[in-house]
């Protein structure tokens, strides 16, 4: 029991701690807003992508595939955005931005920044493998969910032209493709092209969490706090239960349960409060969802590794 505890801290607590150090950092003045902005925008259009195309490019993808597994992905992020979109909006169809932000924040796991790190403390290489097909063929479908929920906040329906071009225009999910196509025709990169790849992708998990921490304010309670709570206990309790429970039941266990288990007990990704900016959403709903899933799943992650482990669901 004792060794199953201690492996889940193991798991959850370095990436977090990192994310407390950037909050340290942003609080004495170590860093700057202008160094948060730069930093995101560092991660965004080039970190982020980068470490996407290496984790493509180095993945077998024609040996590790498992459409089996990429399927039940693929289904179980489509149906809890559907569910959640459906439901939140009987309540607040009359309120789009908060709508949106809601519901974005509610499914949306920041899988390439969190997810990954997750996966590797948990499960190392063979789980970096599912985890390679999630970021090539679930990924991309965030950006088109996130628009679908977000575009009527301007009045507009999202048309297909503009879930398509938001898609195609994307820096990760370019970068995805190129990566994928590489891999699959067996096109290997000079070196000194792949170490410069690899030496940027390192700096964005890095990078990421220090900004994510320093960038985490308390703006207290607000009439829309309660809506923040609701879709952080949807992001961070049921969906992970709901995909761990649904996933176990169809037979899958150890690498392939764990990675299910992290992409959907994620937290919020902070790239759905850049997105909310834009398109106009409920900016305060879609930050304290960011800044409460943060906290939140470092607590609900760790329990739930434990008990997955300690039931015997997950043996690595």
């Amino acid at each position: 029991m004792l060794y199953n505890f201690l492996f889940s801290l193991n798991v959850v607590v370095p990436v977090f701690a990192v994310m407390i150090l950037g909050y340290i950092l942003k609080k004495t003045d170590v860093i700057s807003a202008g160094f948060l902005t730069s930093g995101n925008k560092i991660v965004y259009y080039i970190g982020l992508p980068a470490q996407l195309f290496r984790s493509v490019y180095t993945a077998d993808i024609r040996e590790y595939m498992d459409l089996r597994f990429t399927l039940f992905a693929l289904i179980a992020t489509a149906a809890s955005f559907f569910i959640i979109w459906g439901a939140a909006a009987i309540f607040l169809k009359k309120d789009p931005p908060v709508l949106g932000a809601f519901a974005q924040g509610a499914f949306r796991g920041s899988f390439a920044l969190l997810g990954i790190p997750l996966i590797l403390n948990m499960a190392g290489d063979a789980g970096m493998a599912r985890a390679a097909l999630v970021v090539v063929f679930v990924v991309p479908f965030f950006n088109v969910f996130s628009v679908m929920s977000l575009a009527p906040c301007s009045g507009k329906k999202p048309g297909v032209l503009t879930i398509i071009f938001t898609v195609i225009k994307n820096p990760s999910n370019i970068m995805i493709a190129i990566g994928m196509a590489l891999s699959l025709l067996n096109i290997p990169l000079p070196d000194m092209i792949f170490g410069s790849i690899n030496t940027t992708a390192n700096i964005a998990t890095p990078l990421a969490l220090i900004c994510l921490g320093g960038g985490m304010v308390f703006r207290g309670f607000d009439v829309k706090f309660k809506y923040a709570v609701i879709g952080s206990l949807i992001k961070c309790v049921l969906i992970p239960i709901a995909f761990t429970v649904a996933a176990y039941l169809m037979g899958f266990r150890d690498y392939d349960l764990a990675v299910i288990l992290i992409m959907g007990g994620i937290p919020s990704a902070v790239v759905a409060y850049a997105m909310a900016v834009q398109f106009g959403g409920d900016t305060y709903v879609a930050g304290t969802i960011v800044v409460i899933t943060t906290f939140m799943s470092a607590v609900t992650l760790t329990i739930f590794i434990y008990a997955v482990r300690a039931l015997g669901w997950v043996v690595i």
